[in-house]
């Protein structure tokens, strides 16, 4: 199942979007904040956020999980309360010995694909176990992230 597939504006399986709003703390790097702005302008285009989404942008290499693991990305949810991501933006001097600034920012916005895929499980009460879930969000983000290059021509790496 392409879960993206169901969230299209085009397909009017949900008419009413809610939204997705993005916070950033001070250090991110201009590019890659703009990069964001560039990315979450096609996201609101496109596709529709059922219930309102909050994206914290943070000037760190990784966000620590509830169970204490470090992780480049994280999704959480709770009763009474609109979910959130937070995406760590933070581009190390170390990662640049290893990869260019525009693979690091590719990998930075596809954490953000891959998290809000597990905003789309959430919002479908998908019910199937973390593997599955996080093989799905794998398999779709670059995918998505190939998609808005390929429509917004800001980008000259593809993903296959």
């Amino acid at each position: 199942m392409n879960i993206w597939d169901q969230f299209e504006k085009e397909n009017h399986i949900f008419s009413d979007s809610k939204g997705i709003s993005f916070h950033y703390e001070k250090g991110i790097d201009d590019d890659l904040k703009t990069a964001f702005v560039n990315l979450a302008k096609w996201l609101r285009k496109r596709y529709c956020f059922p219930v309102h989404i909050t994206v914290y942008v943070l000037n760190q290499e990784k966000v620590k999980l509830l169970n204490g693991r470090s992780a480049y990305g994280s999704f959480r949810w709770y009763p009474q309360r609109l979910p959130r991501i937070k995406i760590p933006a933070k581009v190390e001097a170390e990662k640049l010995k290893e990869f260019s600034l525009e693979e690091i920012y590719e990998q930075i916005l596809s954490s953000l694909i891959h998290e809000l895929t597990h905003y789309f499980q959430w919002v479908l009460q998908l019910e199937q176990t973390n593997a599955v879930s996080e093989r799905q969000a794998d398999y779709h983000r670059y995918r998505i992230l190939d998609k808005f290059y390929a429509e917004t021509n800001t980008a000259n790496t593809k993903h296959t």
